[in-house]
This record gives structure tokens, C-alpha cells and sequence, in this order.
């Protein structure tokens, strides 16, 4: 997913967002400990949902800039 494309990240299902979060933090090398993963995951997916909501709050014809998580 590159920074500027939030379709990817947008799209996860419920039951997708864990694996998201294992893929996305073993590309930055950030590993995230059991202890706090399913918050994170629940955090992840407040986040797409709050994404969404201001995504359809914006003016589309608006220039869309990048978003980098």
C-alpha cells in the first residue's frame, strides 16, 4: 500500500485487520508485543472507520493529499 492510496487499508474487513497489522509492522520493523496486539487491531479498525467517515465529509472535487500511516 503505498502512502498515498488508502483504498487498501480502507477496504480491510474486520477479520483482515489482524493480518494487516502483522504484515504492516514487520515491513517497519516495529514489532507490536502480544500483550497490546488486539488493541492495536481494535485501533486499526476505529481508524478505517474514522478514514471513512472523513473521507466522505471531504469535497471530492478537492485535491487529495497523501496519507502516510
Amino acid at each position: 500500500m503505498s502512502g498515498g492510496d488508502l483504498s487498501a487499508f480502507q477496504n480491510l474487513t474486520d477479520a483482515k485487520v489482524a493480518a494487516y497489522l502483522d504484515r504492516r509492522s514487520a515491513e517497519l520493523g516495529l514489532p507490536v508485543p502480544e500483550s497490546c496486539r488486539a488493541g492495536v487491531a481494535e485501533n486499526l479498525a476505529l481508524l478505517r472507520d474514522q478514514t471513512a467517515l472523513f473521507a466522505g465529509l471531504t469535497d471530492p472535487a478537492s485535491p487529495v493529499e497523501a496519507f502516510e500511516p
